[in-house]
């Protein structure tokens, strides 16, 4: 019989429950006793003990007549149902529900609410979509209810228009769903920029200013527009604040900011730039090693290797002490204790490392991923994931 005890044994406390505290419960036991239906509960068991729990449990919900004192049980029926994944069923009895004519304005906005979150569980999420819609424009008490739902199902279907009409109504002050708003446009950024379109582009970040304009990801969206339509002392502008305001997500614009230096040809104060980043205090070691890298490629080894030298000490990294080997060439510098090495191994060795001992972690559900994703893949909050070092 499985997992079917876990589902008859609270629906037999619901009913027990249901007709202890019904104030028409004698009447329908007698009500079922005249009509020979106290054997039902008996074939019920007999069909459970034979395991045929479907017939066991379509008996038992047939049992439950549906009237005004009724309508609560039918809906918690459908909920255990639907939390036990017999979907099916709890849709059946929802649609069941609803096609009565007896029930009153919120009993029917209920019904409609569920068989929305059936058909949400199920996948048939435009059939969701539809039933929510109902339950929204009909139910002042159920509006946000299902506006929660509608806003879930757009961000999975990443039909961010829709998630960001809906947010908007959630609220009376849409303030408070700023940073997810936010998101919303800048989804909607990338994918103009992707296609080239500037002009919308500028037109969404606009708009999402009025949400999010101390948001990183705004800042980057501000960067990258600036970029393509080669406006570098505007870009260079919005790069000062995400350095000073967001550290943690400096090394997401460190292309960026080679990119804006490259295009005024002034590799030295870029170099500049580098130095001074590498040395602040609220800069991590990862970023501290990809600034080495540009200043290998730029000014060479020896540079590289000063900067780490003077850096390392600030950190107790396995990974930047790796980056140090791999430099190890670099007999020039002083205080350097060079040695022999390997360093195409040293590299190999520190890709593995970095994959393994950086990681981004959600800050609400402990979701890691080894890149940041803006919206957490396993509980949905937006801008959550913070980096951090393992080791």
């Amino acid at each position: 019989m499985g997992d079917w005890w876990l589902v008859l044994l609270p629906l037999a406390v619901l009913l027990g429950w249901w007709l202890g505290h019904s104030r028409t419960a004698g009447r329908l036991v007698s009500q079922r006793l005249n009509q020979g239906q106290s054997n039902g509960y008996a074939q019920g068991l007999n069909y459970l003990l034979n395991d045929q729990p479907d017939r066991a449990i379509d008996l038992l919900v047939s049992m439950v007549e549906i009237d005004s004192e009724t309508v609560e049980t039918h809906l918690a029926l459908g909920t255990l149902f639907r939390h036990q994944g017999e979907v099916e069923r709890s849709i059946r009895i929802h649609q069941n529900l609803i096609a009565r004519p007896t029930l009153t304005k919120n009993e029917r906005a209920q019904a409609v609410l569920s068989l929305g979150l059936d058909f949400k569980q199920a996948g048939i999420n435009d059939r969701a979509v539809n039933q929510f819609h109902k339950v929204a424009s009909e139910s002042p008490d159920l509006r946000n209810a299902a506006l929660e739902n509608l806003l879930e199902i757009h961000q999975y279907e990443k039909d961010w228009q829709q998630a960001i009409d809906v947010a908007l109504k959630l609220v009376e002050q849409p303030n408070n769903y700023g940073v997810m708003i936010c998101h919303f446009y800048c989804e909607l950024v990338e994918l103009a920029m992707a296609d080239n379109d500037v002009r919308r582009a500028a037109k969404l970040l606009k708009q999402a200013s009025a949400f999010g304009a101390t948001s990183p990801r705004f800042s980057l969206m501000q960067i990258r527009l600036a970029i393509v339509k080669q406006k570098n002392r505007v870009a260079l502008r919005w790069l000062e604040q995400l350095i000073t305001h967001f550290p943690t997500y400096r090394l997401l614009a460190l292309d960026d900011l080679e990119a804006c230096y490259f295009a005024s040809l002034d590799m030295d104060q870029f170099l500049d730039k580098l130095n001074e980043l590498a040395r602040d205090p609220q800069s991590n070691a990862l970023l501290v090693c990809a600034i080495a890298d540009r200043v290998e490629r730029l000014a060479g080894r020896a540079q590289a290797a000063m900067l780490l030298v003077e850096q390392k000490n600030r950190f107790s990294s396995v990974l930047l002490n790796m980056k140090v080997i791999a430099l190890s060439g670099a007999d020039d510098v002083e205080g350097w204790d060079s040695r022999d090495s390997n360093v195409g191994v040293v590299d190999e060795l520190m890709t593995q490392l970095i994959k393994n001992s950086t990681e981004y972690r959600c800050q609400q559900c402990g979701f890691s991923a080894e890149k940041l994703h803006w919206g957490c893949p396993g509980c949905g909050e937006w801008q959550s994931l913070q980096f951090q070092e393992n080791n």
